[in-house]
This record gives structure tokens, C-alpha cells and sequence, in this order.
């Protein structure tokens, strides 16, 4: 319906979405791009701390705390994306073979629910990190990072996710309305 999937047309999906879809899918693509960047630098730094441990001895003290830092940011700022695709993790038992006004409610539920969990993490999220700012603290390894900078990539992940569900709940109310 909206995402890329083997029967769907792209022109007739893009065709059919709002402008606000547009805008949070470009947004959601941009962080994409920051999330491919950051796998190359994750993956550029792991070898390097490979290099300096088992090949000159001098291993790098903080390469292992940022690549975990690294992962919540690449699975975070990706995930806004995933969903404009249509290729988040779902169970198809019910809706593999659902067509018309079921299929329509499925998508619906699916988005709100999508909507309703990353609310909840970016609220979670928003709290940490004026938590974490407030009373000033770090991480417990060797970069002795503030933390509030890690955790805000759990909250700009977790605020575009709501956007690209709550468009695409925009959307289908749309077209559910245009049938009508």
C-alpha cells in the first residue's frame, strides 16, 4: 500500500501520498544516510582497534563503549526508514492474505500501534535525557562521554518514527475517506 512492496507500483504509491508523508519520508531518508555513515565509521574504527590490539599491541581503551553508543544511533536514526519501506518486523499470519477494508484496518492498527510505542520511547527518552543533562552524568568507561548526547539519538530516532507512523495513519485515513 505504501511501501515497496512486489505489487506496488512506486509512482502510483508516491502518487498517493499526503505532503506531510513526502516531507517525514525526506527526513526519514536523510537519517537513513546518517545511519549508512555510521556503520562505515563504526566499521572503519572496529578495524582500526583490531589493527592497534592485535597488530601493534596498543589497544584502543574507548573504541568498544562507542561502538554501543554507535549501534543505538545506526538502529535509531534507520528505523524511521525501515517503516517508510513497509519493512519493519511484522506478523503476516493475519494480514498475508487480507485485501479491501480488513487489509486497511490491519494498516491502520499496525501504524497506530507503531505510533503509540515510539511515543511512549520518546517520552522515556525525553526524561533520560534531561535527567542525564541535570544532574551531569557520564558514562562509565574510558570516553567519560555526557551521556544526554547518546541517549538524545534515542530521541530524535524515536520522534521521527512517531512522525513516518503518524503520516502514514494520515494517509490511509485518507484514502479510506476518498473511497467512501
Amino acid at each position: 500500500m505504501f511501501s515497496n512492496d512486489k505489487n506496488g507500483d512506486a509512482a502510483q504509491i508516491a502518487a498517493s501520498q499526503s505532503w506531510f508523508t513526502k516531507a517525514v519520508g525526506a527526513l526519514a531518508f536523510a537519517a537513513s544516510v546518517v545511519s549508512a555513515g555510521l556503520v562505515i565509521a563504526t566499521l572503519a574504527m572496529t578495524g582500526f582497534s583490531v589493527f592497534r590490539r592485535y597488530v601493534l599491541g596498543r589497544p584502543v581503551t574507548w573504541s568498544d563503549e562507542l561502538s554501543g553508543f554507535l549501534v543505538v544511533a545506526i538502529v535509531m536514526l534507520g528505523a524511521a526508514e525501515v517503516l517508510r519501506r513497509g519493512e519493519h518486523v511484522s506478523v503476516d499470519i493475519l494480514t498475508e492474505n487480507a485485501t479491501g477494508r480488513k487489509r486497511w484496518w490491519f494498516d491502520l492498527w499496525s501504524n497506530l500501534s507503531v505510533a503509540t510505542v515510539s511515543a511512549v520511547l520518546f517520552a522515556s527518552a525525553l526524561n533520560a535525557v534531561q535527567f542525564s543533562r541535570m544532574i551531569g552524568v557520564y558514562s562509565d568507561g574510558y570516553l567519560e562521554a555526557p551521556l544526554w548526547i547518546p541517549q538524545s539519538f534515542l530521541l530524535a530516532g524515536a520522534g521521527l518514527l512517531f512522525l513516518m507512523a503518524l503520516a502514514r495513519c494520515f494517509d490511509l485515513v485518507l484514502k479510506g475517506l476518498r473511497k467512501q
